[in-house]
């Protein structure tokens, strides 16, 4: 059955060392006056110039930039309501000080995600591996939130040559489901952390590998 594109950002599929309740989670911070939304899956960052022991995130832009981890939700005292408010995503706006934050930042977590048109499924000349698509290094874009749903919709958007490049795969996620089919493009990939401040490659220990 043909793929259809659907993003759906980063679904956790193996939680590395963490185990219930908090599956590999950490707290982070969001500035009330950071307007970029953020969505349960979307891929965070740093904020530039404060460095990542400070805990502040923002939404991260497709790069070789290192990511924070991906963000599973927060809660804030919202200035609308009057109240503690539990979200799966951030607005951008309507906090009243600090954002609390929950991001997956376990160097070792997978994750489930769908790819774009470009270069899957996976052909030709592979750069990392002699065989299958293990090893090969992926880009993201972060695609259009759902306000409703608070779900991301980030997706693979290219395999790619760059040893910095935030992702790496480890295999397709073979299903009956939409994206299950590995023949067709849209598919779906289970990836690892390649560039992310616990996992840094090409500066530090080596990428995920299967």
């Amino acid at each position: 059955m043909a793929n259809t594109f659907a993003p759906y950002g980063f679904l956790q599929f193996q939680g590395g060392a963490g185990g219930a309740p908090t599956f590999a989670q950490s707290r982070r911070l969001i500035a009330s006056a950071n307007n970029t939304a953020i969505y349960t899956g979307d891929p965070v960052t740093p904020v530039a110039g404060t460095g990542a022991a400070t805990g502040y995130i923002t939404s991260a832009a497709n790069g070789t930039e290192p990511i924070a981890g991906i963000f599973m939700g927060c809660k804030y005292l919202s200035v609308s309501q009057k109240r503690v408010v539990w979200s799966s995503y951030w607005p951008g706006s309507d906090a009243s000080g600090d954002v609390d934050a929950y991001i997956i930042d376990d160097p070792n977590s997978r994750f489930v995600v769908q790819s774009s048109g470009s270069g899957f499924p996976i052909t030709g000349t592979l750069t990392n591996q002699t065989s299958g698509v293990q090893g090969q290094y992926a880009t993201f874009a972060l695609g259009t939130g759902n306000t409703s749903t608070g779900r991301s919709g980030a997706y693979l958007s290219g395999v790619s040559t760059t040893i910095t490049s935030p992702f790496i795969i480890v295999d397709y996620a073979v299903s009956f489901g939409n994206g299950g089919d590995p023949t067709t493009q849209y598919c779906n990939m289970i990836v690892g952390f390649n560039n992310e401040v616990w996992r840094t490659n090409g500066a530090g220990p080596a990428s995920i590998n299967a």
